[in-house]
C-alpha cells in the first residue's frame, strides 16, 4: 500500500472503523515480527499484537500521520505494550537469526566466519536495552531513521547519530576483541 492510499485508507477508518481493516491486513505480520523477536513467545506476541491493533483502532481518530507510515505509529504502540509486559515481568529477550546478524556485520566490518558472527552476537547481547533497540530497529526490521525517531520518541537527526554512534563503538568494542 503506497503512502497516498494509505493516508486515503486512514481517513476512512477514522470515521468507519471497518475501513482498518486493509490496514490492519497489511501491517499484522509485521508487527507480530517485531514483538514475536522481542518475546520469543508465539501465544504472548499473537496477545500483544492484538492489543496494539486494539489501541491503534482506539485511537485513530485522533491520529495525524505526520508525513510518516502508520507503520512508525503502529511500531511505537507495539514498543510501549513490550514495556509494560516487560516492567511486569522483568525480563527483555532478544532473538535473532544468523540471517540478520549478517546484515549487521557488514556495517561494524566483520568478516562472514562463524567466529565473527559468534563476537557480534554476543556484542550485541552486551548492549544497554535502549542501544539495542536502535539497532534491531534499524538492521533486522528495516525502520528508516524517521520511523526510528517517531518509535523512540526522538527526532529523525537524533536516531541517526545514536545509530551511528552505537556502531562505532561496537567496531571499537569488537576490533579490541580482535
Amino acid at each position: 500500500m503506497n503512502t497516498n492510499e494509505e493516508i486515503r485508507v486512514l481517513r476512512e477508518a477514522q470515521s468507519d472503523p471497518q475501513a482498518f481493516t486493509p490496514l490492519y491486513a497489511a501491517n499484522h505480520a509485521l508487527i507480530f515480527r517485531f514483538i514475536h523477536r522481542r518475546t520469543n513467545q508465539r501465544e504472548l506476541s499473537a496477545d500483544l499484537t492484538q492489543q496494539v491493533f486494539l489501541k491503534a483502532l482506539l485511537a485513530l481518530p485522533g491520529y495525524e500521520p505526520r508525513g510518516l507510515p502508520l507503520r512508525a505509529w503502529l511500531y511505537r504502540i507495539a514498543l510501549n505494550e513490550l514495556r509494560m509486559y516487560w516492567r511486569k515481568k522483568k525480563e527483555v529477550v532478544m532473538d535473532l537469526s544468523w540471517a540478520e546478524v549478517r546484515e549487521l556485520r557488514a556495517e561494524v566490518g566483520l568478516e562472514e566466519q562463524e567466529e565473527d558472527m559468534l563476537r557480534l552476537t554476543l556484542a550485541l547481547s552486551r548492549l544497554p536495552v535502549a542501544k539495542a533497540r536502535l539497532i534491531e530497529l534499524r538492521y533486522f526490521d528495516g525502520a528508516s531513521f524517521a520511523e526510528i525517531g517517531q518509535v523512540m520518541g526522538i527526532a529523525e537527526d537524533a536516531a541517526k547519530m545514536r545509530v551511528h554512534r552505537i556502531l562505532r563503538s561496537m567496531r571499537q568494542y569488537l576490533g579490541s576483541r580482535a
